[in-house]
């Protein structure tokens, strides 16, 4: 399953531009969405700073609490997945505090690849 999921964001990133409006869906199964996966918590969402990070499990970044949570000094492209259940979103949002959400919207488990450079928050929700 990592292997497949490892090849569709690798893919991603190569077709990603300034912010990516694409996902890809890291679910094999009942069984991947009842766990921790690529090192980030059940009921998560996790950033990567970089592919080696993402294939190694090591985010550099998690949050678990709804609402908006800032990103400072954070540039280039970045990984995140939302290892949340029950439907929950995460959204990329260009302003601090959840501000100017028009981002992309990343699903429950599944993992998605942008430029984070003209990011300044992230936001989840049910």
């Amino acid at each position: 399953m990592l292997d497949k999921i490892k090849r569709t964001a690798a893919a991603l990133a190569l077709a990603t531009g300034a912010l990516a409006a694409t996902a890809a869906t890291a679910q094999a199964g009942t069984q991947a969405q009842q766990a921790d996966y690529a090192g980030c918590q059940l009921g998560y969402v996790c950033m990567y700073q970089n592919e080696a990070d993402w294939n190694a499990g090591r985010p550099s970044h998690s949050w678990s609490q709804y609402g908006a949570h800032n990103l400072n000094n954070q540039y280039g492209t970045k990984w995140v997945f939302n290892n949340q259940h029950s439907g929950a979103k995460a959204q990329l949002c260009f302003g601090y505090n959840g501000a100017n959400c028009t981002g992309l919207v990343i699903n429950s488990y599944t993992v998605g690849v942008a430029d984070i450079t003209p990011i300044n928050s992230i936001r989840l929700y049910p």
